[in-house]
């Protein structure tokens, strides 16, 4: 792809020189669609939703499961009255205290998760102490200090609620699904941009074909005129012919205006689609180098059903989207269910005059604790939750109905195409015999005129014929043609209609 984007870069810089030379360009139909592909602005913004919900997910991982290191540093003062215990009294006392504590949980101070639903923190603390008692008379005594040192682990793990899934772990799920939902969504872009393309290349095609058949038809008319004022001169014919021949002659040149006004607006359509930058092209002729024609199709309902549901994004999306209202249910049944939590902790403590004395008794494991138990919490009513669950039930049967939906909507979109495409296939002969009819059918007429045996107005009006007959020939190849896009698109198979490989990233 990048080698390709590199080619229609330069493509791309050839037209802008174009503009500055004879601007004009003659495009095939392939080299619109890679155009398209590489420079579409809607193409280009809907490539970054996908990457942006990998992003997101990425932070809910983070903010789900990456435990916090949290660490606390205090110093402290107090003076301390002595207190009278059975008549005797205790001394007062100064205490100057450092707390150090360093703990590995949760980002805001609890516990971290795990994926499986356990919590758990690891926490180490140092409190240094300094005393300074006196004596009945106000007189210090020795200082003394005292060095405290905890470790420990604490554990919690759910055993129904919240045990099968969870709030981080459905919200993973579901962005998953959401990443699955977008990048669908980005190749049903790009499918539509390249039908979108590829119908406006035929748009194009039918404006320049039939600016030819209004030039051709403005040409007859001045020809006429020519030959009527002749006539008139000669004394064969009446002004009054003149007249009816320069009305046609008037007609047809309001008719080639419009069809002329109808290639800019057209040719403006498939610049908006394929490129990036307007304005290095917004005055370069863009000329289709290929010609109208009908191409016999063997069409397949059946086959295109089932082609259809395996290859359309939309409906996979649709199936993404009943995936999606599961992960709610399930998580919904789950919070039904009572929280049963299994607890545990268990920690060693170190206590002694020395920092090191304190550690040592820790690494003695002198003096352990722990700790087990259950944490049982029934609701009463569970009135909320019984609700919710109802909600994520009938929002899953909703999504199922909506996929049903659209599996519909593309069964008859692609029943219609094609017989749509039958029926314009058979235009595009019908109106090729009708135009041969009409062309012969002038030129018996235009004879007969020569020998005095017609009227101009019969003349008139056998050219009007002959030019409705040619407009009516390459409407229909162009709506037969994009009638097979428009199959492609419903079909999911576009690419493959252009043997194009696209990658999201």
């Amino acid at each position: 792809m990048k080698s390709k984007g590199i080619v229609w870069g330069l493509l791309l810089c050839a037209l802008a020189v174009h503009a500055q030379t004879n601007k004009t360009q003659t495009l095939t139909l392939e080299q619109a669609i890679q155009m398209a592909i590489e420079h579409n602005l809607a193409l280009k913004i809907q490539r970054y939703v996908p990457q942006l919900d990998q992003f997101s997910l990425g932070a809910i991982y983070g903010a789900a499961y990456e435990p916090a290191l949290g660490a606390i540093a205090k110093d402290s003062h107090s003076d301390n009255p002595g207190q009278i215990f059975n008549g005797l009294a205790t001394p007062n006392q100064n205490v100057d205290q450092q707390n150090y504590q360093v703990g590995i949980g949760g980002a805001n101070g609890g516990n971290a998760l795990t994926p499986w639903g356990l919590q758990y923190s690891l926490t180490t603390t140092l409190n240094k102490a300094d005393y300074q008692t006196f004596d009945s008379n106000g007189m210090p005594k020795a200082p003394f200090t005292q060095d405290t040192t905890t470790a420990g682990i604490t554990l919690q793990q759910p055993l129904l609620k919240n045990f099968w899934i969870d709030t981080s772990r459905a919200s993973i799920l579901v962005a998953k699904k959401t990443i699955q939902f977008d990048e669908c969504g980005f190749y049903l872009a790009v499918m539509t941009n390249i039908s979108a393309t590829e119908q406006a290349y035929y748009e194009l095609n039918y404006a320049f074909e039939n600016v030819r058949v209004q030039e051709d038809a403005v040409r007859l008319a001045e020809q006429l005129v020519a030959e009527n004022r002749q006539k008139v001169r000669a004394g064969t014919l009446t002004d009054l012919d003149v007249a009816q021949s320069l009305s046609q002659l008037a007609s047809s040149r309001a008719s080639l205006l419009a069809a002329q006004q109808l290639v800019i607006q057209d040719e403006n359509n498939l610049k908006a689609l394929v490129t990036d930058k307007y304005r290095e092209l917004y005055d370069v002729k863009l000329v289709p180098a290929e010609k109208l024609m009908a191409a016999p199709e063997m069409f397949d309902l059946e086959g295109s059903w089932q082609t259809a549901m395996t290859k359309r994004p939309d409906l996979l999306q649709a199936k993404i989207a009943v995936e999606k209202q599961d992960i709610n249910r399930r998580f919904q049944k789950n919070q039904l269910f009572p929280e049963l939590d299994l607890t545990g902790s268990y920690g060693r403590t170190g206590l002694s005059g020395s920092l090191g004395g304190s550690y040592g008794d820790i690494s003695g494991n002198n003096f352990p604790n722990y700790s087990y138990g259950a944490l049982l919490t029934v609701p009463l009513g569970n009135r909320a939750a019984r609700d919710n669950y109802k909600a994520a039930k009938a929002s899953k049967e909703q999504a199922q109905a909506m996929y049903q939906l659209v599996e519909q909507s593309i069964l008859i979109q692609i029943q219609n195409t094609i017989e749509k495409a039958k029926s314009d296939y058979e235009q595009t002969k019908a109106t090729r015999d009708a135009r041969d009819y009409a062309d012969q059918a002038l030129q018996a007429e235009q004879k007969k005129l020569q020998v005095g045996t017609s009227t101009s107005f019969i003349v008139l009006q056998l050219q009007s014929n002959l030019t409705a007959a040619r407009s009516a020939e390459i409407r229909a190849l162009a709506d037969y043609n994009e009638d097979l896009t428009q199959l492609a698109q419903f079909e999911g198979t576009i690419l493959e209609r252009h043997h194009l490989t696209v990658k999201v990233y």
